[in-house]
Parts: C-alpha cells; sequence; structure tokens
C-alpha cells in the first residue's frame, strides 16, 4: 500500500490542488457577486453554471481522453479552468460569469477524471478500497483548506482570484512530469433513465434530491452567510463545516447501513440533517459556534446520504451491472444540482433570507417520506446479502466507481455481454 502511496504522490498533490482551487472559488464567488451588485436570482444562475459544466463535462470529457489521453486533457482542462477564474476579475457580469462557471465545471469534471482513472491503473484489487479512502480524504481535505483561504483575502481584492488560479495552474506540473505512463481509458457506457427507476427507484429519486441540495448549500450558501451578516472568514468557517462533518460522519454511517437495513439508516440520516439545518436556521453571527455545529451534523448526514443511495441501488445488482448504474446516478445527481442553486436563489429573493434553511429541510423531507413509501413498497435485502458500503467522494466524476474491485472481472465479461440487456435476468428489478 505505502509503495501505491508513494508512486502516486503526483496524482495526489495534483488532486489536493484542484479540489483546494475549487473550494475556494466556491466561498469566494458567493461572497463577491453580492458585493458585486448581481441580485440573488442571478448570483444563483451563475453558481448553476459550474453544476451544468460538470454535467456536461462527465458525459463529454471521457470521449475525448479515450481519443488524445490523460495529459493532453489534464493540460487544456487546467488551462481553461485557470484563465475562467482570472476572468471573473476583468468584467463584472452575470452572464458572463455564468459562462465561465460552466466552463470551470467541464475542466475540473476532466481533471477528476485524469486523476481518477490514472489512479485507477495504479491500483490492485488489494489497494482498490485503500486507495479509494485516501482520494476522498484528500478530495474534502483539500475541499476543506481552499474554502478556509477565504480568511487570506480582503472584501473586493483580486489576489484570491489569482491565488485560485494558480493553484489550478500548478495542479497540471505533477502530471507533467510523472515517469508513470500514462493508463489506456474507455469511456464506461450509459444505460437509459427508465432502467435506472426499474432498479431503484429510491436510489434514483433519493440521489437527485441529494444534488439539489448540494447545489444549494455550496452554490448560495456563502450568500446565505454574507446576508445574516457573518464576515467573509466566518463565511469560510460556516461552509468548511458542511465539509468537515462530511469527513466525521460518512464511515461510521456507511458502516452502520451495512449491518442493518439500509433504508432505515438512510431515513434516519434525512430526518438527524433536517433537523440539524432547521436548527440552524435560528443562529446567527452571536450564536456562531452553535451554527457550525449545527451545519456540521448537517454536512455529515446529509452527503453520506449520495454513498448510501448509491450502495443501495447495488444492493439489488450482480457486479457486471454495478459500473453502468452507478454511473447512471451520477448523471441523475448532476442534473438536480443544476436545479439546486437558482432554486434557492428563488427561496431568497421571493420568501426571504430566513427561508433558505428550511427549503433545504424541505427537500430532506422529501427524502424522508420517499424512504418511507419505497420500504412499504419493497422488502428490504436482507444485511447479510448487502453489498459493503464504499465511500465515493462527493465531487467524484464517475470514474472513481471503477476503483471497485469487481471491475476487472466487469471488463473481462464486457466482450461476452455486448449483445445482452444486463438488466433483463436481475430478480430484483420489478
Amino acid at each position: 500500500m505505502l509503495r501505491a502511496i508513494i508512486s502516486s504522490w503526483t496524482l495526489f498533490f495534483g488532486l489536493l490542488l484542484i479540489s483546494a482551487g475549487s473550494g475556494l472559488q466556491v466561498v469566494l464567488l458567493g461572497t463577491r457577486a453580492p458585493e458585486a451588485g448581481f441580485s440573488n436570482i442571478a448570483t444563483g444562475i451563475v453558481m448553476s453554471g459550474y453544476f451544468a459544466g460538470v454535467f456536461v463535462g462527465s458525459i463529454i470529457v471521457p470521449h475525448i481522453l479515450a481519443r488524445v489521453g490523460h495529459v493532453r486533457v489534464f493540460g487544456a482542462m487546467s488551462a481553461i479552468a485557470s484563465a475562467a477564474v482570472l476572468i471573473h476579475i476583468a468584467i463584472l457580469d452575470p452572464s458572463l460569469w455564468t459562462a465561465m462557471r460552466f466552463a470551470s465545471g467541464v475542466s475540473f469534471a476532466g481533471m477528476y477524471i485524469v486523476c481518477e482513472s490514472w489512479l485507477n491503473e495504479k491500483a490492485t484489487n488489494e489497494t482498490r478500497g485503500q486507495l479509494l479512502s485516501l482520494y476522498m480524504i484528500i478530495n474534502m481535505a483539500g475541499m476543506g483548506a481552499g474554502q478556509m483561504m477565504i480568511l487570506f483575502g480582503q472584501d473586493g481584492g483580486s489576489g484570491l482570484f489569482l491565488l485560485a488560479s494558480v493553484m489550478v495552474s500548478i495542479a497540471v506540473v505533477p502530471i507533467l512530469i510523472t515517469a508513470s505512463p500514462a493508463p489506456s481509458f474507455e469511456a464506461s457506457e450509459r444505460i437509459s433513465f427508465r432502467r435506472l427507476v426499474q432498479v431503484s427507484p429510491l436510489a434514483v429519486i433519493g440521489i437527485a434530491l441529494i444534488g439539489i441540495i448540494v447545489s444549494m448549500i455550496f452554490g448560495m450558501g456563502a450568500v446565505y452567510g454574507r446576508t445574516i451578516g457573518l464576515s467573509n472568514s466566518e463565511v469560510g468557517y460556516f461552509i468548511t463545516s458542511v465539509t468537515l462533518g462530511t469527513l466525521v460522519f460518512q464511515y461510521p454511517i456507511g458502516r452502520l447501513s451495512d449491518r442493518f437495513d439500509r433504508r432505515a439508516v438512510i431515513l434516519g440520516a434525512a430526518i438527524i440533517a433536517s433537523i440539524a439545518i432547521s436548527i440552524a436556521s435560528i443562529f446567527g453571527p452571536d450564536e456562531f459556534i452553535l451554527l457550525l455545529v449545527m451545519m456540521l451534523i448537517f454536512g455529515g448526514f446529509t452527503f453520506s446520504l449520495y454513498s448510501l443511495f448509491i450502495a443501495h441501488a447495488n444492493d439489488y445488482l450482480a457486479p457486471s451491472q454495478m459500473v453502468a448504474m452507478s454511473s447512471g446516478l451520477l448523471m441523475v445527481n448532476g442534473a438536480g444540482a443544476v436545479i439546486g442553486s437558482p432554486l434557492a436563489a428563488t427561496v431568497i429573493e421571493v420568501i426571504g433570507v430566513r427561508a433558505f434553511m428550511p427549503a433545504i429541510a424541505m427537500v430532506l423531507f422529501m427524502i424522508s417520506a420517499f424512504v418511507i413509501y419505497r420500504m412499504s413498497a419493497r422488502s428490504a435485502v436482507p444485511a447479510g446479502a448487502q453489498g459493503t458500503f464504499v465511500a465515493i467522494p462527493d465531487a467524484s466524476t464517475g470514474v472513481a466507481i471503477n476503483l471497485s474491485p469487481e471491475v476487472e472481472w466487469v471488463m473481462n465479461q464486457e466482450e461476452a455481454n455486448n449483445d445482452q440487456d444486463p438488466f433483463k435476468d436481475n430478480p430484483y428489478v420489478n
């Protein structure tokens, strides 16, 4: 394992930098857009541009990668992402900022795909799970560190934009100087939305709603913080507490779901998260520590739901079906994320800023209600028959799914199964 980590240091270092750059932009643009005079709805649209870019990028970049290779794709995506950050300084226009956020989303999706697929090449059956866990930790740690860098800037300054651009630019250097040969890559196949729903309606609806929540909190959370009177530094702590909660709670919640009905764990996590965000809505700058505690709990339980829904869907699948299913669910999650920021902005604009967190709680309530419905409609998979929970990074673009131990077997069977419907013989699909 140590040898695999050492041989992958260039990938992990590059991942740390692009995650930090992405995390800094989340907070930076959320605080600077209101300062630039953008309305709440305009800011929501700007922030949704990133999620739309990730959605599109996760579809088109794998095909580009298969044609031109990892190094060229990473270099091109890094250059685009770096330039997009700088353009935010030059022109204060919501339409242009939305376009730049879209370009950033496509670029970051491409860079994550390169890192994940290259890491997959270095992994073995014995080290895949550990490398994936390390990948998640570095990814979330980079995001959190980037979000905290808002402390280093001044209101209205351009220094943090330059810092974000520099980090994204430097991220390409380890990839360019690595002596390891670039791995081969083939774009994964997609499955239809109808097939996704047939396998697991709960996973499809849940993943889409989680996408909305992610976009709401990361797209408009900084705007909410500034509106209720938090300083830029406090906004950094506010957003980082959500990320930190993911690191603290995701693994124990996942392990709990391996021992009991996964849907019951999903229900409990959604209820706790909705209570935490509801309580957080009553706190402001004067109760800042309590606000951070509630946001940490909210983040830990909410973002664990993403991995729980993936695991729940996989409980109904054979190994040969998991890659296509997980990739399809990631597309559903991206579609939901495109909606979240404009929805949050509309709530703030029309109802008021204090409706922001209750609106997120309502989405979590919808998840809880649908879980209860599905528990009445379908019997639980016995705990002993459930697959093992694997924590997937929230920023994952889908290639990280290929780090699972079953993939080598899947690839060996792929040619034999080309002309078959991989879901038709599954007794759980109904």
